[in-house]
């Protein structure tokens, strides 16, 4: 929803960076905000924090864009939680209408041996390079625990599926936990007995009518991703374990092997030429970061060794992936 945008424009110009200039690059308009239920393109709002990391020369600029983000700013979602009589009922329901909140993405929580784990998971596959997103949304997932844990609360751990393509000192800065890279999932660790916590704003009025405004909103809401975004995704994630087989991926999306290729066809594409694309566009992607060695890229992209990707990257651009680079 466009409230993820409330004070990203004053953020941006505070950093010294150009904020029309930035929105302009994402393929966003001004002021997006005042409209804080209509839906803007998930894509150009993460495309937006890229542009600003840019603009501002700070490279942590979606952690701490996150990190400052309250939770009223997520409007709705923001506010019903915010109301929720205690954590574990605030958790529960942003879980339950993330869908409505964010399109194509996932969040939800699990609990194990007295530790919750609260996940993140972006389900489109056209969208690369996710860092960026995935620290200005654990950002702000954890800004709504802190109401609950009071100001000196603070994870267990913090978990990121990228690898750490930048210093690490400013996430734990910014966390106060133990900061882990290169995990299977985006996830926020916290102790479960913190569920139980009340909010701090609990108002069971307030908590009922924006209830009732997001159920509308409900019905207004399509996920729109095809089988293709969906495969991609998988793809994206499985990739570092060498585990991105039709099998994994077909498991993963609740389908057959068959199934999948069927649907892929339909779509006029292929799994072998999909893994392919996958592969490029994520090589491109990691090769901004100065951080990744080449043979670290080539494991990521589930390469047996640098030689196997260096013939890959060569057929894709005709250029080795030193030479890009470079250039």
């Amino acid at each position: 929803m466009a409230s993820v945008t409330m004070g990203l424009e004053e953020f941006i110009d505070e950093q010294g960076g150009h904020s029309a200039e930035v929105l302009s690059r994402a393929g966003l308009t001004s002021r997006l905000y005042q409209s804080p239920n209509r839906h803007i393109s998930l894509k150009h709002y993460i495309n937006s924090m890229h542009e600003a990391a840019l603009s501002t020369g700070n490279e942590h600029f979606g952690l701490w864009f996150g990190e400052q983000f309250e939770p009223e700013g997520l409007g709705l979602f923001g506010f019903h939680a915010m109301t929720s009589p205690d954590l574990r009922s605030a958790i529960e329901g942003m879980q339950e209408y993330f869908p409505i909140f964010q399109r194509n993405s996932l969040l939800q929580m699990e609990v194990k041996e007295g530790i919750c784990q609260l996940e993140y998971r972006l389900l489109d596959g056209e969208i690369m390079d996710r860092r960026q997103d995935a620290e200005l949304t654990l950002g702000m997932l954890n800004n709504v625990l802190k109401r609950a844990m009071g100001t000196h609360g603070s994870p267990l751990e913090v978990h990121f599926q990228h690898p750490a393509l930048v210093d690490a000192q400013q996430h734990r800065q910014a966390f106060h936990c133990d900061i882990r890279f290169h995990q299977e999932r985006n996830v926020i660790l916290f102790r479960e007995s913190c569920l139980d916590l009340p909010m701090p704003d609990a108002h069971q009025m307030l908590n009922n009518v924006t209830l009732g405004s997001i159920r509308e909103l409900a019905g207004l809401v399509e996920q729109t991703l095809t089988t293709v975004q969906r495969a991609k995704s998988e793809i994206i994630a499985l990739l570092p374990d060498g585990e991105a087989s039709l099998d994994h991926v077909a498991r993963r999306l609740n389908l057959s092997s068959r199934t999948l290729q069927r649907q892929l066809a339909a779509e006029k594409q292929s799994f072998k030429r999909l893994v392919d694309e996958v592969r490029e566009e994520l090589a491109v992607c990691y090769l901004n970061y100065e951080r990744l060695s080449v043979s670290e890229i080539a494991y990521r992209l589930g390469y047996s060794d640098v030689s196997a990707f260096t013939h890959a990257f060569m057929r894709w651009k005709d250029v080795s992936p030193s030479d890009w680079r470079m250039q």
